[in-house]
């Protein structure tokens, strides 16, 4: 993955992969087919499991 850093934000954009995708586009059709689960809460999985916004230490050392 590319990894685009913002300016003195502890945020990290990175392109999702294939395989990211997929696990993230099947994620969110099994929830979104389920009555019982808000269409928000598919979504916001889908997101988090996409893996394109990480945090990182703002002093640039592992954690």
């Amino acid at each position: 993955m590319e990894t685009h850093s913002w300016n003195n934000l502890p945020l990290e954009w990175r392109r999702p992969g294939l395989a990211d995708t997929t696990l993230a586009s099947t994620a969110w059709y099994l929830l979104h087919v389920q009555p019982q689960v808000p269409e928000s809460t598919a979504a916001t999985a889908a997101l988090v499991i996409l893996r394109c916004v990480r945090f990182r230490n703002p002093t640039g050392g592992r954690r």
